[in-house]
């Protein structure tokens, strides 16, 4: 008889505890026994059957999301012999139209290049929270913006939960970093480790006379033609989520020296080895909140207030109803 697992569903009008089938692991895969998660906002988008909700994940029944996850390897697939059983691991599923897994579960399967051993002293929670925000962060900046030693960077955003990851991977990739945020994140953003600091209230970071290498628009809410003068030439616009606005830019950009990029994350293990031993030595990703799994309903409104700061974490293995 195939086992089950307990797993957060979700619809419209909720979610609630379902009982479906424990993947196993094929070839080349680790199932990994899911300690945390974390929420992002990919999950209201495919909630809510938004546009962009469709390129990152499935319409399942039960819909069953999550992405971020820290636990333990629980089983190995054929081929699989550089990793234990047992073993402390941490990373992210692929966002994409065939995900049929989510990490608000007990196990999840995935492919051992995407994952990577959890560093000892990162706890599982703080390893759930940096998983997605982190890779975008690296990406984004180092292997699509191109930032590297004595690069400058504009990060739209710098306060929320990328962004301010993203402040303390591009001091560690060498660059001067620049973040735009909210006045009642200008503090934060600049113990972060900013360069710079821009109240986007008080001036207008559009209307600046400075160029930088790279714009990261961490929130996905500026265009390429509105970021494009603050590039020089051969810069580079980075941004989180495909749209109209996006295929614009990417238009307009044949026609000049800059580029426009979206980032399309990768869990990858290289990645996560990198990023795993920066937050072994003090890059920080703040916290709002923890919450139990069988209370996502609560995460996943915390996610969508405007007063939240930091990544909300979902507590897998002990947060099951008892």
């Amino acid at each position: 008889m195939a086992e089950t697992m307990r797993a957060m569903g979700a619809t419209c009008d909720g979610v609630e505890m379902t009982e479906t089938l424990k993947p196993t692991p094929r070839p080349g895969e680790v199932r990994v026994k899911v300690i945390a998660s974390a929420v992002n906002a990919g999950e209201e988008k495919v909630i809510g059957g938004d546009f962009v909700g469709r390129f990152l994940h499935a319409r399942t029944s039960p819909l069953v999301l999550g992405w971020d996850f820290a636990g333990t390897v629980d089983a190995l697939g054929e081929g699989v012999t550089d990793i234990d059983e047992g073993t402390a691991v941490w990373g992210h599923l692929a966002y994409s139209t065939s995900q049929k897994q989510g990490t608000f579960a007990e196990y999840v399967t995935l492919p051992r290049a995407a994952l990577a051993a959890k560093p000892d002293n990162l706890s599982y929670h703080v390893a759930a929270a940096a998983a997605t925000v982190a890779m975008t962060s690296l990406q984004s900046l180092r292997d699509l913006g191109g930032l590297g030693e004595g690069g400058k960077a504009l990060i739209v955003g710098a306060g929320g939960g990328i962004g301010s990851v993203a402040v303390g991977i591009g001091k560690r990739l060498g660059g001067h970093v620049t973040g735009v945020c909210s006045a009642r994140d200008v503090e934060r953003v600049e113990a972060l480790g900013a360069d710079a600091v821009i109240d986007r209230r008080a001036s207008d970071p559009f209307d600046a006379e400075s160029v930088y290498d790279v714009v990261f628009d961490t929130p996905a809410v500026h265009s390429f033609g509105r970021c494009a003068k603050l590039l020089r030439a051969g810069g580079r616009y980075v941004t989180t989520l495909p749209d109209v606005a996006l295929i614009t830019g990417m238009a307009r950009a044949l026609f000049t020296s800059k580029h426009c990029h979206f980032v399309q994350v990768a869990s990858k293990r290289e990645d996560l080895e990198l990023v795993g031993g920066w937050l072994s030595n003090g890059l920080e990703v703040t916290i709002d909140s923890s919450h139990k799994v069988a209370d996502l309903d609560v995460a996943l409104k915390r996610q969508a207030d405007r007063g939240r700061v930091g990544r909300v974490v979902v507590d897998v293995a002990e947060g099951w109803p008892s």
